[in-house]
């Protein structure tokens, strides 16, 4: 088991150090550069235990910074580049970081306070490859169950919390995927996620360090560069969220075929089944979606050998075991829907400075041992594996009957004209709430032929009870639709009524 980040880039500068790790860099060079960072850091008063933010987009200077903070004994804090205002306030003022790294682009939003250092991105990339810059000399080892970092949640169900990923549960996540995924020394990763989110951090760039692999670092996902190196051959793995998979569909002409590509990881929302079926029938290539969270890294996945249903996660990563349950932590009835329980080295003990908010989020077992409630609900298939109906707090009870919005989002984008959807329970007098959906669309959409096809394939209680149509659905960073924003329109729609 891989007991932290730094054990494994340092295994590889020695067993393999020209070996690339990140685009022409070595693993021999970035060891060395994490050396030279955490030496800057020690400098700038950082001391172990003590909190390094990175406010930055994708570049190098964020890994540099990520792995010079580790190696510094630094807990570090990925932020959000897209937080302005109040949402960064609240997790830097959360966090307290001694230093904030931050971009050209992100620096001017970051104010430098007493305790809290800017330190910019560009000058940590000279630091990385300036020899004369004497490394950390013998830095001890991190404890694995120290913090390794602070990644705070999306903040879709409430204010953003800081989930403390050790560096055991950083090793675990790796090793599951590479183990899962078949993650070798020789695969590329193209990695256009945000370093912020666990899938870019936790999956991305951790997993390529832990599997001895390299990673070919892009600021941000661009839908006709990402298919032009795929279709060159540049990579042979990408990860992306479904959004990204709309994008490349697009953009993908009649030629492109991805042949050298043999891994398509897709995570952070949901994959609509008319995506996942399309590409297979484009590309002759079936994505593999997965199941993860900011709390636990990852807990299941399609198999990586045998078939890929669209609509489904999969089954347990290795060393994660999962429970369904109903409110009380009971299991469910085989069949039945209920909240995903996650157990294994990879789940997060809980939230920095909020206790109340880590009792809450565990429940224990009758041997004593933590599970964490996800909140997600699921059904499981012996054959197919686990499928997410929604979040436990998003399921519609209509006059007494759940409906799950999963369901109902995936038949809307079934129908031609409908190009994304999210359901979502308005409240109604005499039934509690009904469901409604919002729609973005195009010039194909009927909204009578639409309600008639709906009643066709689903049961009456579940038919949306209103379409709103609208330009485009909220989303945060990662692609996920943000019902709260949703929920909130339709608070006002009633009050203006």
């Amino acid at each position: 088991m891989t007991r932290s980040i730094l054990e494994a880039l340092d295994r590889y500068a020695e067993q393999s150090p020209e070996a690339l790790a990140l685009d022409d860099v070595t693993y021999r060079e970035l060891r060395a550069a994490s050396l030279r960072v955490a030496a800057k850091f020690r400098d700038a008063g950082v001391r172990a235990g003590d909190r390094i933010a990175i406010y930055a987009e994708n570049r190098p200077g964020f890994v540099y910074a990520y792995l010079g903070g580790l190696r510094a004994g630094a807990i570090v804090v990925p932020v959000n580049v897209l937080y302005r205002t109040a949402d960064l306030e609240h997790v830097l003022e959360d966090a307290e970081p001694t230093v904030v790294c931050v971009s050209e682009q992100s620096a001017p939003f970051a104010a430098e306070l007493p305790g809290r250092r800017l330190v910019q991105l560009a000058d940590a990339e000279l630091w990385a490859r300036d020899g004369a810059i004497a490394a950390l000399a013998d830095p001890p080892p991190p404890q694995a169950d120290d913090v390794a970092i602070l990644i705070y949640t999306s903040g879709t169900t409430g204010r953003s919390k800081g989930a403390e990923l050790s560096h055991r549960n950083l090793g675990a996540i790796a090793d599951q995927l590479v183990e899962a995924w078949r993650w070798t020394g020789d695969d590329t990763l193209l990695l256009t996620l945000p370093l912020f989110h666990v899938h870019g951090l936790g999956a991305g760039l951790n997993g390529t360090i832990v599997a001895g692999a390299r990673a070919l670092l892009r600021e941000r996902f661009d839908a006709a560069s990402v298919v032009a190196e795929l279709d060159a051959g540049n990579a042979t793995m990408f990860f992306g969220v479904p959004t990204m998979y709309v994008r490349i569909l697009e953009q993908a002409g009649p030629s492109v075929r991805f042949e050298h590509v043999r891994l398509f990881v897709s995570g952070s929302a949901a994959l609509p089944a008319t995506v996942h079926e399309e590409f297979a029938r484009r590309f002759g290539i079936s994505i593999l979606e997965r199941y993860g969270s900011t709390e636990f890294g990852f807990a299941l996945s399609n198999r990586y050998d045998g078939p890929r249903h669209a609509g489904t996660v999969g089954f347990p990563l290795p060393q994660v075991e999962i429970r369904l349950a109903d409110p009380d932590g009971n299991d469910v009835a085989a069949g039945e829907a209920g909240e995903i329980l996650v157990h294994g080295p990879n789940v997060s003990r809980g939230y920095w400075r909020n206790d109340d908010a880590s009792q809450d989020a565990f429940v224990n077992d009758a041997q004593g041992r933590r599970w964490y409630r996800s909140g997600d609900l699921a059904t499981f298939d012996p054959e197919r594996g686990y499928i997410i109906n929604g979040r436990l707090k998003e399921l519609v009870i209509s006059g007494g009957f759940n409906v799950y919005p999963i369901e109902v989002e995936t038949e809307l984008l079934r129908i031609p004209g409908i190009t994304a959807a999210a359901l979502v329970g308005q409240p109604d007098a005499a039934r509690g709430e009904i469901p409604v959906a919002f729609i973005e669309t195009n010039a194909d959409y009927d909204e009578e032929a639409t309600l008639a096809t709906l009643r066709e394939r689903l049961a009456s209680f579940k038919v949306p009870k209103a379409l709103y149509r609208v330009e485009t659905l909220p989303r945060n960073a990662m692609g996920k639709v943000e019902k709260t924003r949703l929920r909130a329109a339709l608070t006002e729609k009633s009050t203006r009524a």
